[in-house]
This record gives C-alpha cells, sequence and structure tokens, in this order.
C-alpha cells in the first residue's frame, strides 16, 4: 500500500500497538504477582521535609540538630514542598480556636516560640492587631526567611532551653515541645517570659497516633493534661484537641508574676 495514500485508522492501529502490548504484559505481571500475594508499587519520591528527617538514616537526637535544621531551611524547594495547604490549615486550626476561646491579642506583645517561617503569627495578623509581634527559633536560617517573607513581625535567633529576653502578654509554642529532651526547662523559659495575668498556647501532636522518628516525646491527651499542670503550678490551665484529635492543645493563664 502507498503510504501517503494509507489510511489514517490504519496507520493510527498500528501506532498503538505497542502501547497495547505494554498494557497487556502489565496486566500479566500483575497477575502472577497476585498469585503469590505481591504487587507491584510505584515508590515515590521524597519531599519536602522528608528529604531531611524521618529517612531512617539518622537518630532522633540527630534529626532535631540545628546543622539539620539549617540545612533544611536553606533549601528552598524543600521548605516549598514542605509547606502544603495541609501544613498550613494546621496554622489556620490554631488561629481559629484562638478566636473560638476570644484569647485577646489587640493591643498586645505577642512571641512565637519556634516560628519556624513565622507562617502563625501572619495567620494572626488577619484578625487581630497586637501592639507588636515577635517570633523566634534556633535556626538562623528560618529567621532570614522569616525576615524577608513577613517583614511586618520581628525575628530573633534563640534556643528555647535558654531563659527568654523580654516579656510578653500572650507566648506561643505549637509543635516544639515534642522535640526537646528537656521540655519542662522550655516550658519554666516560656513562663517566665509570661507576663503576669498573660497567656502561653501550646500545642503537640497527639502521641497516641504519632509516628515521628524525630519527636522524643509522645504525650496522650490525658497525659498532656497532667503534664502541662505539673509544669505550671498557680496557673489556670485548659486542655484540648485540634484537627479531630491529631493535636493537644493548651492554653494556660498566668496568675502571678
Amino acid at each position: 500500500m502507498n503510504p501517503l495514500t494509507e489510511s489514517p485508522t490504519r496507520a493510527s492501529s498500528e501506532a498503538s500497538a505497542p502501547v497495547r502490548m505494554r498494557s497487556l504484559a502489565k496486566q500479566m505481571l500483575h497477575r502472577v504477582l497476585a498469585r503469590f500475594g505481591l504487587r507491584v508499587s510505584r515508590i515515590r519520591r521524597p519531599r519536602g521535609g522528608e528529604l531531611y528527617f524521618n529517612t531512617g538514616r539518622l537518630t532522633p537526637p540527630e534529626e532535631n540538630s540545628r546543622e539539620l535544621y539549617e540545612q533544611f531551611y536553606r533549601d528552598q524547594t524543600a521548605l516549598k514542598d514542605y509547606y502544603t495547604k495541609g501544613r498550613l490549615a494546621f496554622y489556620r486550626a490554631v488561629s481559629d480556636r484562638l478566636q473560638e476561646i476570644n484569647l485577646a491579642l489587640d493591643g498586645k506583645d505577642v512571641l512565637d516560640v519556634g516560628c519556624g517561617t513565622g507562617h502563625l503569627l501572619t495567620e494572626l495578623q488577619s484578625w487581630s492587631k497586637p501592639r507588636s509581634m515577635s517570633g523566634c527559633d534556633f535556626s538562623e536560617q528560618a529567621m532570614t526567611f522569616s525576615r524577608e517573607h513577613f517583614p511586618g513581625c520581628r525575628f530573633f535567633t534563640h534556643d528555647i532551653c535558654e531563659p527568654l529576653p523580654g516579656s510578653f502578654d500572650v507566648v506561643l509554642c505549637t509543635e516544639v515541645l515534642e522535640h526537646l529532651e528537656r521540655p519542662f526547662v522550655a516550658i519554666r523559659n516560656l513562663l517566665n517570659a509570661t507576663r503576669k495575668h498573660g497567656a502561653l498556647v501550646l500545642t503537640v501532636p497527639n502521641g497516641r497516633t504519632d509516628t515521628a522518628n524525630e519527636h522524643l516525646n509522645f504525650w496522650s491527651p490525658e497525659s498532656w493534661k497532667v503534664f502541662v499542670e505539673r509544669e505550671c503550678p498557680q496557673c489556670v490551665v485548659k486542655t484540648s484537641t485540634l484537627l479531630d484529635g491529631k493535636n493537644n492543645f493548651a492554653l494556660v493563664h498566668k496568675s502571678t508574676g
């Protein structure tokens, strides 16, 4: 047959033949493997924080090292992949809870300790007008990122296990304590930085479902309540959960100076 006059239908059919053969071969392979209780799965390429954390190559203390976090916050591609809609939804959940409990932020000095890239502070700015908003983290790279992207807040480098400079009306510390070898020291520093009649807001993952390799502490909702009340004497403590029980939440009202 003259190729110039060959039927387009036949040409298309012949071109798709290899595709059909590959499809049939895949089906046969799946059927053979299924007989032995096996299957073929596509290996998903690690993205975002998965390139640095929960890799199985490092111990929990190594995964919590300042050096590793500096590498992570320096990696712009990993940061972009890490802060997905699902992760940003956590900050909205915290923000929504603070509105639900009518925690006053207007005219207050607010500090977010372990703020990472500062997303929680910007979420709070969407509905409140604090006098000042500050954030700190032990990663200088994280603070560099935050200063560049959120110039309306003040950011500084600080280790939560060291006394905090200054005092604030509202102190937040979300998803940090589970990483620490001495979380009780961190809470002591957070309370000391909270002014009399001020509020301390804490969250950690629910230890019943948390499987992160880099976490050192795992609190159930019940043990979380016991822990916070023990470490915050002479304070009014209210605990609950966020995101259908995925995270533990605590609001600590400081009644003494």
